[in-house]
């Protein structure tokens, strides 16, 4: 399949998958209108589902094998699309690799990148210790960025070609990883270094569009710098790298980044408690943004903007913003977004979802249990490389638990995020465990609760 798969062969696999759900549909005595409420999904969802002009998440193809007892027959479909799309940005990865090589070509950096890379016997022993393991994986990043000549001690002025922008991208996905897996803590201030030293290079430009592609691996740098700062509580220093990134952007004319970079900033000030900033400043990026928006962004920006809703009060307005996000999500077409969105997957959109419900459940209980199935959802959804995303969710699923009345099961999924915190260097994961806290109220009295808030207090102190 490698290299064959094309948009028009993800294009016919939801044609088809969407004619089977109408077939069985049908076959069940189901008209679009009766199988809605069921799944809990629209009915424009389900006919625009079955026309393959939307891609619903899998949650929905599961719900549609529950209710129409098809033994799993449509999530299958499901994963098979997943598995074509994965192949086609596979092969478009693999084509980009195969341009920055021939960039790279000729310089001497393909064997010194190779001559570089992280020990492997370290990466794979199994007695390495996730700090030994972390170590060699940042050694080894740092000696591939030196090798590309992206290193500070390096740096003096060179010209910088499309070789040198290609590397600039490669370095930054490697860093990017290592934040995924270990928290921003561990890798803020290398990425930090690295983003400086990128930015140094923009004077170094041969020629407009390697000036515009520089520009954009900046900002791409300096967002990240941003993120793992603001990962590791260092929130001064994230907003300085944020508005970085923000300037390069605009200045290299790419809207959709800039957008992105103002999700970032959203972030943080919903971190912060400052949500009203948060609402206005994903409104900012969606107006600036314009035509230029694609499904993905445009999800991204509503679900976000949903969470600071809710936690301002305003509940129909964040299911709104929740719907909006869930019907743009559904038309997100591969191959059409930007590549650095490929971070942004549907699971992002489920926690979103878990963290609207949450709010609302701390006002009105009843709420409680669409927060437990939401968080859960987001969790399942999660791959196994965001390590942080899960276990920040998990502490959402906690609260959740203990905001539906479930505390035995708040405490083991709290004991369980509890004995694996140490795991992960990240200040917004230490700050999350500390509010659980105010989601114990109910439960206060139970002498096991509070041993559980005794050692929330011990973990975060």
């Amino acid at each position: 399949m490698a290299g064959t798969v094309g948009p028009h062969d993800i294009r016919e696999a939801r044609r088809e998958l969407g004619r089977q759900l109408a077939a069985v549909r049908k076959a069940a005595g189901h008209t679009q209108h009766s199988l809605a409420p069921f799944t809990l999904y629209g009915r424009s969802t389900i006919a625009n589902a079955e026309t393959g002009h939307q891609r619903p998440d899998r949650t929905f193809w599961r719900r549609c094998d529950e209710v129409l007892r098809t033994d799993g027959l449509l999530a299958a479909g499901y994963d098979r699309i997943v598995a074509l799309e994965r192949e086609y940005r596979r092969g478009r990865c693999t084509s980009r690799a195969s341009a920055a090589s021939e960039a790279m070509n000729g310089t001497g950096v393909v064997v010194a990148l190779e001559a570089s890379r992280p020990p492997t016997d370290m990466l794979l022993q199994a007695g390495a210790s996730p700090l030994q393991r972390r170590q060699a994986l940042m050694a080894g990043i740092a000696a591939i960025a030196a090798a590309a000549g992206l290193v500070p001690e390096s740096s003096g002025g060179p010209r910088i070609g499309v070789g040198d922008v290609a590397r600039i991208h490669a370095v930054i996905a490697l860093y990017r990883s290592v934040d995924y897996e270990y928290g921003g803590g561990a890798v803020h201030q290398q990425v930090a270094a690295f983003a400086q030293t990128a930015s140094a290079a923009g004077d170094g430009a041969t020629g407009d569009v390697v000036r515009q592609n520089l520009l954009a691996a900046i900002a791409e740098a300096r967002q990240l710098a941003g993120w793992t700062a603001f990962d590791a509580g260092k929130h001064c220093d994230a907003q300085r790298h944020f508005l970085s990134a923000e300037r390069a952007a605009v200045a290299a004319g790419d809207a959709r980044l800039a957008a992105r970079i103002r999700y970032c900033q959203a972030r943080q000030f919903q971190h912060l408690h400052h949500n009203r900033d948060a609402v206005e400043t994903l409104r900012l990026a969606r107006e600036h943004l314009g035509a230029a928006a694609t499904p993905a962004i445009t999800a991204m920006l509503d679900s976000a903007e949903a969470a600071s809703l809710a936690a301002l009060g305003d509940h129909r307005q964040a299911r709104e913003r929740l719907g909006s996000a869930t019907d743009a999500y559904s038309r997100v077409q591969p191959g059409d977004e930007p590549e650095w969105m490929r971070f942004f997957s549907y699971a992002e959109v489920l926690a979103q979802h878990g963290r609207v419900f949450r709010d609302m459940a701390r006002r009105d209980p009843r709420y409680g249990e669409q927060a437990v199935f939401w968080t859960s959802e987001a969790i399942a959804a999660f791959g196994p490389q965001n390590v942080r995303s899960t276990m920040l969710n998990q502490i959402g699923l906690s609260s959740a638990l203990f905001l539906a009345g479930e505390p035995d099961q708040a405490l083991a999924v709290g004991a369980s995020v509890l004995d694996h915190a140490g795991h992960l260097s990240s200040a917004r994961v230490t700050d999350r465990i500390h509010n659980l806290r105010r989601d114990l109220t109910h439960h206060a009295h139970r002498p096991a609760v509070q041993q559980f808030r005794d050692a929330v207090i011990a973990v975060t102190a």
